[in-house]
């Protein structure tokens, strides 16, 4: 990201071990080029339910991710936004926020997962890498 400077830094977040380190990435870099950052979680709905059907269990596990975000903003003297989006899959909600909010970077920290024996990303983190309109910052946890 050489000469690039951030302006609108959108992070997203789901309660894996790696939103602290996202956040912290996103305000270190947002403080440097005085961006502005917006945290997301978005709670996926089945198919199966209407769309604003959450249960009281997901929705207080989801508002506890974006106060822990908060904290840690805090923490780094960062300001930032939250939303809590509520979506059929999270990639599609995520690129719309990206681009509602016009973001020029998306901060994206995941765990290392194997499935079948080998490294998987999930299907956010390639929707994201495909689709994002903006740069991408995609890290990872090292294997354990």
């Amino acid at each position: 990201m050489v000469g690039f400077t951030p302006h609108r830094i959108l992070i997203p977040i789901n309660g894996s071990p790696t939103d602290d380190e996202a956040v912290r990435l996103g305000c270190r870099l947002a403080r440097r080029g005085k961006a502005k950052v917006m945290v997301v979680t978005v709670l996926e709905i089945r198919r199966s339910l209407a769309l604003g059907a959450v249960q009281d269990v997901e929705m207080d596990r989801a508002e506890g991710l974006i106060e822990q975000a908060e904290k840690m903003a805090r923490q780094l003297e960062t300001d930032i936004e939250t939303e809590l989006l509520q979506a059929r899959e999270a990639g599609p909600a995520i690129v719309e926020e990206i681009t509602h909010w016009q973001a020029d970077l998306v901060v994206v920290g995941m765990p290392f997962r194997e499935r079948f024996g080998e490294f998987h990303m999930g299907r956010t983190a390639p929707y994201l890498l495909r689709h994002a309109p903006c740069r991408a910052l995609l890290f990872r946890e090292p294997p354990q």
